[in-house]
């Protein structure tokens, strides 16, 4: 049976704004803003040994993951460790195997060890954005129509993994796969061991180690896209009134013109975050309306 309770709650905006210039010139702004948050209350999931583990009392869809904390450095890692958690490096997934470039996780219950005990539910966002928002604009001046729409979205996150996450790794397998572009100019290597790269040494031996769930893959996924946008004139030609035509509009549209995100893994509104999917195609259409 599917038991458990969820409590949800928000609110919604919507302005709108309609005005004249002169004789000509109308103008109108319609904006809608959402929010929304909810939290699971009881769910009848096993017992979990630590409080962060639980779903219960988060929003729903939180992700259980490890804290990241760096990528390893024998000369410096130990040390900025104990100095932000004032406790002593813990073993690592990799063991003592290790070694520079591989990623560095946070000892939460402080045994010492990192495993699935220090996976918590606290960290990020989710796939369901809390804050939604669609905006109209348009106006209207000696037979010209133009309107757009906007629409964007923040405080959500996707949880790249496969393909996205790992070199040389297809649907299949993790070995027989190409290198995304992406991973190449952006993994910490020896020659450019830079602590703020995108991923992590890229490896093999410890792959458990460094492609496990954690916070180091949980990527912004807000957005801002020109979702349409319509440019169309309206004739007023004189053959129209002896064929009794009262409406001769041209129009030229466009969909998904423009998207400004920092998600690079594909179309921010999908839910698609393993490997890559069919793009997000732009539409142009050039249509007339007739009207008798």
């Amino acid at each position: 049976a599917n038991l458990g309770k969820m409590k949800s709650w928000g609110w919604e905006l919507t302005l709108k704004w309609n005005d004249k210039i002169g004789d000509d010139f109308r103008y109108y702004a319609n904006l809608n803003l959402m929010y929304n948050q909810n939290k699971i209350i009881e769910n009848k999931e096993a017992p979990q040994d630590y409080e962060y583990m639980s779903t219960i009392g988060r929003r729903l869809g939180s992700r259980s993951q490890l804290l990241f904390f760096e990528y390893y450095n024998d000369q410096t890692t130990a040390q900025r460790y104990k100095e932000k958690y004032g406790t002593d490096l813990p073993e690592q997934i990799a063991g003592s195997n290790l070694k520079n470039g591989d990623c560095v996780y946070v000892d939460l219950n402080g045994d010492g060890i990192i495993d699935n005990q220090d996976r918590s539910r606290d960290f990020g966002y989710t796939d369901d954005p809390e804050y939604m928002a669609g905006l109209t604009l348009g106006f209207n001046w000696k037979g010209f129509d133009v309107s757009m729409q906007w629409t964007g979205a923040w405080n959500t996150t996707r949880s790249i993994s496969n393909v996205f996450q790992r070199p040389f790794t297809n649907r299949q397998t993790n070995d027989d796969g190409g290198l995304l572009k992406h991973h190449l100019t952006n993994t910490w290597t020896n020659e450019n061991p830079n602590p703020n790269s995108e991923f992590p040494r890229a490896t093999f031996e410890n792959a458990n180690n460094n492609y496990t769930g954690s916070t180091l893959w949980e990527k912004d996924a807000k957005y801002l896209r020109l979702k349409n946008i319509q440019i169309a004139y309206n004739f007023d030609l004189p053959f129209m009134k002896k064929l009794k035509l009262n409406t001769f509009q041209l129009s030229l549209s466009g969909y998904n013109l423009l998207t400004f995100t920092p998600y690079v893994f594909g179309d921010p509104e999908s839910r698609a975050s393993n490997s890559p999917s069919y793009p997000l195609t732009k539409t142009y259409s050039l249509s007339l309306r007739l009207g008798f």
